[in-house]
Order: C-alpha cells, then sequence, then structure tokens
C-alpha cells in the first residue's frame, strides 16, 4: 500500500512538472511599429518544452515561452490573470515565438495600459524544439492541442516558480492565431473537458475559420495579397495528411522548384517568399487543374480541408463560454466571409450575437471600415487589450459589476442608428417613405428583407454608405451579425419614419444611458482607454480611425 501510495504521488509531481526549462532569464521587452518603440516593460523570459502531439497523433516535443512582467514575478503588482496568445501566420524559425520577444504579442503587456497578464505562448509544431518537422500551418486541431498542453505545462511550472496565475484566463489570437483560438476553444469542449481549463473570453480576429471556404474564395477570386500563405496551407497538408501531390504538378514556376527552400528549409518570412513567387494571382501560382473544381487533385485538397474543418467537428459548442469576433470587410488577406461564416453556425448552435460587450456570450465585430489585415490586427488588439483591462472591474467575485450592467442591458438598436448619425448617416432625416401595413407583414418573415427594402427605396442612403465603403446588403450583413433582427428594425421603423418635426419625442426614444454619471464612468472608460492605445498606435505610423469603430 505505501509503494502504491508512493506511485500515486510521484506520479502527480511528474504530471505537474511536465516540462523542461531552456532559458530562464529577465529580460526587457520591446514593442516595436515601424522602428519606433512604442513601449518595454521588463520581464521574465522563460522558454520551456513540453510533450503534445503532431497532426498524425504521435508525441512530440513543442517549446513554448511565457512572458511574466517582473512587477507581477516580485510581488510588486497583483496579477489579474493568464493570457493565452496563439501565434499569426510565420514562415521563417526565427519568427517563432520562442526565438525573439519584439511581437505584436507584446503590445498586451508594453502598452500605456500596463495590464498585469502573464503572456503563455506555444512555438506550435515545427519551430523551436520542433524544427526538424514541417510547420503544421491551419491544421487547427494541433496547434490548438500544442497551445493548450504549452498552457498546462505553464500553469505547473508557474506554480513550481511561485508566479502567480492570477485569476483571469483569456484565449486569443489574430489571423492564423484568430483561427487556431477557436480550435482551442474546441478542444476545450471536447478532448479538454476535463482537464481544468476554462477560458472567461475568447478574442478571435482576422481568421479563416472555415479554411474549406477560404480556399474556394480564394480561387474564385484568384488573388489574394498573401498569396505565400495558401501555397503553405496546401503544403502543410501535403507533408501531414499524405495528399500525394506532386509540387511541379501543383504550383506554377517558380515555386514548384523552389517548395524546400522558400518553404520546407524556413529560413524566408512571408513578404519575402510572396516576393518571390511574383505575383498576387493565383493563377501565377497554382496550375490549372487547382482551378478546376471537378479535378481530382482540387477534390481531394478540399476534401481534407473540410474534414479538418472546424464547425463540422465541434459538435457541441458550450454556450456559456463568452467570445468576441472581430474581421475586417476590407480585408485582402483573409476574405471577411470566411471568417463571419461562423457567426451563423454559432446562433444556431444557440448564442446570441451582440456588438455591445457584456451584453451576450457572442460579442461580434465586422464593422471595420477602409482597413487591411494588418491594421485591423491593430483595432483587435486595442480592443481586446480594453476589454482584459477592465476585466478586473467590470467582473468581480465570480459576477458581473451591476453599474456596467445597468449600462449595457438597455443598448439596442437605437445605439446602431446613432452611431450611423455620428458618421452623416441621419436615417430618419433620408427616409421619407412610408411602407404599406402588407408590405410590412411580407418582409416581417424574411429578415434580409426589410432594410434592403428600405434602403434600395432610398438613394440618398446608398449614397451616404457608399462613403464610407458600405453597400445595404453589407448593412444588412452586419446587422444579422450583431443579433439585430427584423422585430427589432421594426421597433424603429416609427423613428426613421418620423418627420423631421418630431425631433423633440426622437430625441427622448434616443436616450438609452439614463443613469447618474457614476454609473456611465465604465463606458467612458472604455472610449478613454480606446483613444489611449489609438493615439499609441498612431506614434508608430498607423491611424485606425478609432473614431469610426467602438463598443
Amino acid at each position: 500500500m505505501m509503494l502504491l501510495m508512493l506511485s500515486c504521488v510521484l506520479m502527480t509531481v511528474a504530471q505537474e512538472a511536465s516540462y523542461k526549462i531552456i532559458i530562464d532569464k529577465d529580460s526587457t521587452l520591446k514593442y516595436k511599429l515601424n522602428g519606433i518603440t512604442l513601449g518595454t516593460r521588463e520581464v521574465r523570459y522563460i522558454v520551456y518544452e513540453y510533450q503534445s502531439k503532431d497532426p498524425k497523433g504521435t508525441p512530440a516535443t513543442i517549446s513554448g515561452v511565457i512572458l511574466a512582467p517582473l512587477d507581477i514575478v516580485k510581488g510588486t503588482v497583483p496579477s489579474d490573470g493568464i493570457l493565452l496568445y496563439n501565434h499569426y501566420t510565420i514562415s521563417a524559425l526565427d519568427e517563432a515565438p520562442s526565438s525573439e520577444i519584439d511581437r505584436l504579442s507584446g503590445a498586451f503587456i508594453c502598452n500605456p495600459l500596463k495590464p498585469n497578464y502573464v503572456l503563455v505562448m506555444s512555438d506550435y509544431i515545427g519551430f523551436g524544439s520542433s524544427k526538424d518537422k514541417p510547420q503544421a500551418y491551419l491544421c487547427g486541431d494541433t496547434n490548438a492541442r500544442n497551445s493548450l498542453d504549452g498552457l498546462l505545462a505553464a500553469k505547473a511550472l508557474m506554480k513550481e516558480k511561485g508566479i502567480p496565475e492570477g485569476r483571469f484566463l483569456f484565449n486569443m489570437g489574430y489571423s492564423q492565431g484568430g483561427t487556431e483560438s477557436m480550435y482551442v476553444a474546441k478542444l476545450c469542449d471536447t478532448e479538454y473537458k476535463d482537464k481544468g481549463i476554462t477560458f472567461d473570453k475568447t478574442f478571435s480576429g482576422g481568421g479563416p475559420l472555415d479554411i474549406e471556404k477560404a480556399y474556394t474564395e480564394y480561387v474564385r477570386i484568384g488573388y489574394c495579397d498573401f498569396v505565400g500563405a495558401i501555397a503553405q496551407l496546401i503544403i502543410a497538408y501535403n507533408e501531414w495528411y499524405g495528399l500525394g501531390l506532386n509540387y511541379h504538378d501543383t504550383f506554377q514556376e517558380p515555386l514548384a522548384s523552389h517548395v524546400q527552400e522558400w518553404f520546407l528549409d524556413k529560413k524566408l518570412h512571408m513578404p519575402q517568399i510572396t516576393k518571390n513567387i511574383g505575383s498576387d494571382s493565383l493563377s501565377h501560382m497554382l496550375t490549372p487543374t487547382y482551378f478546376n473544381v471537378e479535378s481530382e487533385a482540387a477534390k481531394t485538397l478540399r476534401k481534407m480541408l473540410r474534414e479538418k474543418s472546424l464547425m463540422d467537428t465541434w459538435t457541441n459548442p458550450d454556450t456559456t463560454r463568452k467570445y468576441f469576433l472581430l474581421h475586417s470587410r476590407h480585408d485582402r488577406y483573409v476574405p471577411v466571409q470566411t471568417g463571419r461564416v461562423i457567426i451563423p453556425w454559432m446562433k444556431e448552435k444557440g448564442f446570441k450575437p451582440s456588438i455591445v460587450p457584456g451584453k451576450t456570450n457572442l460579442q461580434t465585430n465586422t464593422v471595420v471600415f477602409k482597413l487591411n489585415h494588418d491594421p485591423a490586427a491593430i483595432v483587435w488588439l486595442i480592443q481586446t487589450a480594453v476589454a482584459i483591462q477592465l476585466w478586473p472591474a467590470l467582473y468581480y467575485e465570480g459576477g458581473q459589476n451591476r453599474y456596467y450592467h445597468n449600462v449595457v442591458k438597455d443598448l439596442n438598436i437605437m445605439k446602431v442608428i446613432k452611431t450611423l448619425e455620428s458618421w452623416g448617416i441621419d436615417l430618419r432625416k433620408l427616409i421619407n417613405i412610408k411602407l404599406a401595413p402588407q408590405q410590412i407583414e411580407t418582409h416581417r418573415a424574411n429578415r434580409a428583407g426589410i432594410l434592403a427594402t428600405l434602403m434600395n427605396l432610398v438613394p440618398s442612403i446608398k449614397d451616404a454608405l457608399a462613403k464610407v465603403d458600405l453597400t445595404p446588403e453589407d448593412a444588412e450583413e452586419m446587422l444579422e451579425d450583431a443579433g439585430i433582427t427584423v422585430e427589432d428594425v421594426m421597433q424603429v421603423v416609427a423613428y426613421l419614419m418620423s418627420s423631421p418635426s418630431s425631433a423633440q419625442e426622437a430625441d427622448s426614444v434616443l436616450s438609452i444611458y439614463p443613469f447618474s454619471e457614476d454609473v456611465e464612468a465604465p463606458v467612458q472608460l472604455m472610449q478613454l482607454y480606446e483613444q489611449t492605445l489609438a493615439s499609441w498606435f498612431m506614434l508608430g505610423g498607423i491611424n485606425v480611425e478609432y473614431e469610426n469603430w467602438g463598443w
């Protein structure tokens, strides 16, 4: 019996210490943008190895990194929690999180808000300690498994080192990381369900959440600003899932003869690879057979992409978990449709979306104007950074701050209308028509019809939307994503159709903050934080036009 007890103790210790520290030092984390150092912070920089699996299910040694602010390590400030950061698309070994620390992720620690969180990142297979393996680019379950196993090992390491975890745990990522963060959430609902991991919120931005749809969309439009990433996807699936592709039959020259040098050797950064390919046109990179949807090669690839898809393999998502989804409608790297496709799926599963943080478990935002993939990443980062900074104030003792709750609970479609008016789109003045009762009844059953009818009947509205690069269909879709139904629209039809003379009555309808000044403080604080971070990024030459988006 004594031996059995001792064996159990040793097993528990082994499980808790399932890591190996490679680097443990104090360092200065710097966040640089366009050559300008925007922020610095002293951190404990720990590179460690742990056990996970490759795409074939074979055990593999993976590396990761922990960035813990020194003031947390030394106990001079409390830890608010852990940020599990899933990294974006990389192609060179020197881009791995464990190889250097001046990255986008550093903005979460170095920004002016100085949030008190510990950052945890996995290299994923193919980088760091597993650099001898091909990378598993957008092999969702594999990278998510690497990330979660890295988190478990990091928690054990932090416990042994006396680094406090804090109360909150967030899952986040942009671009490839935006996709991987959702696979992380999926695995938490499935094979990691009993591992004791509960995320307070998942922040996903700019990711191709349906890989097969993304590939199909790229082929349809025929180009991509980040064309090398498509080649990287095909190569990863071929190397790991045995598609049997001959690269000379798959790719045009010069790529066909340089797959090893440009991709598998992992010496080049993606901009250099894209430059070497010589064009953002897919017809310049892929052979004609991949533009023929009936070809066996195209069918084989798409079948595998579908088998590994997020939504087809996530049968029962936990609808009590919180999500924030953002995707720029002008993203030329990852088309918005490949990301927003998850919203109707989540609604079918029982999530109720809202553009208002804290109002429901699914917060959406696809209203990012005139921003391509990279600057939209800054918008995602700012909103995420503000959210995690305010979280300890808005959610404490396991519940939501009652003042903040009072502010958000009454936000509705009128807030959207006020936002449109702030952009110079005065719907009440523009709409001077009235739908007959029978028209209203007809369109009540057609969620997409009522708004389109209103907008198409008034060309000036279409012109006003065009000034911010929106079509009526775009506006319709954004309202749908925000959880605004035709019933919600009908509630404000009277306002939209009211004459300018009824302005006083309309103003009373728009009074959506009937609270004292101290209750409004959280919302005002959010806006202040957003503007602070936006100004911080503008120092590096990026104007994210924060006045055009918000909570």
